[in-house]
């Protein structure tokens, strides 16, 4: 089962940093997750949230401030935004990513391919994993022919129509994640990945337990995203 770090290694680093790429990878994740937005000057930046309160006590979103703003943000725990193109030299490297897009408006697309294009030579470019939101992404990455495509699927019921638009992986979460549900996707061809915790489980979204992850190997996913990338190696053994 390979494990994929939920915004890095983040049970023990700031999510969406070098240091929690690094960590993960060095750990044993097969990839990253990074979250992708747009700064005010239209420049891809790693960032979860829609508003910057959480990680930086500020009520702005991520869309209102330029890049050199959002780059001198700090806290207490070592969080802070950094570009999109610092996460994309490790799929140029030769290592998986996964992007969650989060801002899937047409400048938004563009311009994250544009840094795709710019950052990762052709022959690594299917390493990144374009993680879609909505049919009309998955069309735009699908249309490309280039980055491998994940449909964060709003519904259960959805993933179909997103394997029929272009996406080749699922991510279900783990709350609609059964052995039935991923047999059936997996006969239409598809690699299906589950993101731990969440509504209806006793986690968070990204956390787990070994007991837990056990469970979700039972359901025959080919994959996990996870917070704690040490539990996941220990528990699933090494990615591949």
């Amino acid at each position: 089962m390979k494990i994929i770090a939920h915004r890095g290694y983040s049970a023990s680093y700031p999510e969406n940093t070098p240091e929690g790429w690094a960590a993960a990878y060095a750990n044993g994740a097969f990839a990253i997750e990074a979250d992708v937005r747009l700064s005010r000057d239209g420049v891809c930046i790693c960032a979860h949230d829609s508003d910057l309160n959480r990680l930086f006590g500020r009520p702005e979103r991520p869309e209102d401030l330029s890049l050199h703003e959002l780059l001198a943000l700090r806290n207490d725990t070592g969080g802070r935004i950094v570009a999109l193109v610092e996460v994309l030299q490790h799929a140029a490297e030769g290592r998986a990513v996964l992007l969650d897009i989060k801002d899937e408006t047409p400048p938004a697309l563009e311009a994250i391919w544009q840094n795709i294009r710019n950052a990762v030579p052709a022959a690594q470019r299917p390493l990144v994993i374009a993680g879609c939101h909505t049919l009309e992404a998955v069309q735009f990455f699908y249309t490309k022919g280039e980055t491998g495509i994940l449909g964060f699927i709003p519904a259960a019921e959805q993933a179909e129509a997103f394997l029929a638009a272009g996406a080749s992986r699922i991510r279900f979460w783990e709350r609609d994640a059964s052995a039935e549900c991923v047999g059936r996707l997996q006969g239409l061809g598809a690699e299906v990945w589950i993101t731990s915790g969440g509504t209806g489980t006793p986690f968070r979204g990204g956390e787990t337990s070994a007991e837990n992850l056990a469970r979700l190997r039972a359901t025959g996913a080919e994959g996990v995203l996870v917070d704690d990338v040490s539990l996941a190696k220990s528990t699933l053994g090494a990615s591949s």
